[in-house]
């Protein structure tokens, strides 16, 4: 197989897990020169040449999605200004986000070799996008010359693939099968698994003051949350502990994948060296942009350290923490959603200061292959908040929160599914 951009019809067409497998092997593998030094559009209707300039950063090379677009024309605009940004072309709807290795064109969600960045101004998407897939989602017009790195634009009406019709929700822990597309029924959430953070030997975070262990506060705010969506609900809740037990991070997301959940929700308490800081957040999975968010997940990491080499496999390879992060960024949109409802919930509660949506990347998200948070509820490090987390009525509020939050992108998540 020759090393370049597109594979050809042979890549498309194998199953999904082989093409993954491919990808990652590419892109260990791929050396840093694989990519051209300058890049072209020819636009053949005009016979004339546009030259874009390739920006290498972090061991990757990049278009300005900016000069791109005003080379080959349609709406750019921003979704969330710094973060997210569209592109329509042709009927197409292709939206990016800053740091995320994947991008969305219709109801398609496809894989990037190196995350989108923003960068002085300037959106910058990896060189990939013009050269694989432009030419695969618009084939009638764009097609890419390898022999001289040049992108053509043939100017045609373009006809997208059925990858790249409008967009319509994944369902969750499944693949969308041929013809899904309205048959909202067979799609929606039937179950829900909450996991209490950390356990046995491993306590999480203890408090100063009322020397609390994370494990219990966690515990028994996610025993309120399942009491709670059974009573509200016909979901059926799956605890990954109900008692004062160790399951290894890997573990959680497994549980919830052979359950066929619909929805994965870790619930902690954060901590802090800096006991100034108080509040709550709620994170999906991805690269963590602040050092408060490199913290955290550093921290909650840490139950790595009691995992035994049997369960734990510490001998993980590159390759297969790329594989679990490529299965779960079919669902990241989705996390990112279910996250910020549950953040908007929590922050309704007197007293609490909202820290607001974040992201990084969190061993116990990886391997859920569904939409999937992880709440953050107070600071155990701060006396103030400590003091709420003892309180039975804060958690009971806590619980109320997370549940309601739950509800509402359940809520959302059916409805979309039936085109309301």
């Amino acid at each position: 197989m020759k090393r370049n951009w597109s594979a050809g019809q042979v890549y498309y067409n194998m199953q999904p897990t082989a093409r993954i497998l491919l990808a990652a092997a590419v892109l260990l593998a791929l050396p840093a020169e694989g990519l051209p030094t300058g890049f072209s559009v020819l636009v053949q209707p005009e016979q004339r040449s546009v030259d874009l300039t390739v920006v290498s950063a972090e061991n990757a090379d990049y278009l300005d999605l900016g000069a791109l677009a005003a080379a080959l024309g349609g709406r750019l605009g921003w979704e969330t200004v710094g973060e997210r940004i569209e592109w329509e072309l042709d009927g197409v709807r292709f939206v990016f986000d800053d740091l995320l290795t994947f991008f969305s064109a219709g109801d398609g969600q496809y894989q990037l070799v190196a995350p989108c960045r923003l960068d002085a101004g300037r959106f910058l998407v990896p060189v990939q996008v013009a050269v694989e897939y432009l030419p695969r989602l618009l084939p009638q017009r764009f097609s890419y010359n390898k022999l001289d790195s040049r992108l053509v634009d043939r100017g045609a009406p373009a006809q997208p693939l059925s990858g790249a019709r409008p967009a319509q929700p994944r369902p969750p822990g499944q693949p969308r099968p041929p013809g899904a597309a309205g048959s909202g029924q067979n799609y929606r959430i039937r179950a829900v698994v909450i996991d209490p953070g950390h356990g046995g030997q491993d306590p999480g975070t203890i408090g100063r003051r009322y020397k609390l262990d994370e494990k219990q506060i966690v515990l028994d705010v996610a025993a309120l949350v399942a009491k709670n969506l059974k009573k509200k609900s016909d979901l059926e809740v799956i605890l990954t502990r109900g008692r004062d037990e160790f399951i290894p991070l890997a573990e959680r997301g497994q549980i919830a994948n052979r359950k066929g959940a619909g929805l994965f929700v870790s619930i902690h308490v954060n901590a802090s060296s800096d006991r100034q800081l108080n509040g709550s957040s709620t994170y999906f999975l991805s690269a963590a942009k602040t050092d408060e968010e490199r913290a955290t997940a550093m921290l909650e990491n840490g139950a790595l350290k009691y995992e035994v080499d049997e369960r734990d496999q510490g001998r993980r390879d590159e390759i297969s923490l790329i594989l679990q992060d490529m299965a779960q960024n079919e669902y990241l949109r989705e996390s990112q959603e279910l996250s910020s409802i549950i953040q908007k919930e929590i922050a309704k509660i007197k007293g609490m200061n909202d820290r607001g949506l974040r992201q990084a990347n969190f061993a116990v998200l990886r391997g859920a292959y569904m939409p999937a948070a992880l709440v953050e509820t107070a600071y155990i490090s701060n006396p103030a908040d400590e003091k709420l987390l003892n309180s039975t009525s804060f958690r009971s509020n806590l619980a109320e929160a997370i549940t309601a939050g739950i509800l509402k992108y359940v809520d959302q998540y059916h409805r979309k599914l039936i085109g309301k």
